[in-house]
């Protein structure tokens, strides 16, 4: 038989708060055993239970097209001048 774990060893163990785990026994996220009315213990192969349960790997995203046209660096716009803004006349409405 192995060692039990208090609530707040568990906790530990696991990286989350003593709250986050009280709600995730409530669920029935994870088991546990209740060894009075008042008092809960976990064993730690139950911790690791949950633990591989949450394993997730992250695949691998592919690279974002890029949107629009692309431009080479000699190609930019003959038209486009650029006109520093104190240099600008006021256009009449």
């Amino acid at each position: 038989m192995s060692q039990l774990l208090t609530e707040a060893e568990a906790a530990r163990r696991l990286l989350i708060s003593l709250s986050n785990l009280r709600e995730i026994r409530r669920s029935g996220g994870i088991r546990y055993v209740a060894v009075s009315a008042r008092r809960i213990a976990y064993r730690p192969e139950d911790c690791d239970e949950y633990v591989l349960s949450h394993l997730r790997i992250e695949e691998a995203r592919p690279e974002p097209k890029p949107k629009g046209r692309r431009r080479s660096v000699s190609g930019a716009r003959p038209e486009a001048t650029i006109i520093p803004f104190s240099q600008r006349k006021r256009q009449s409405r």
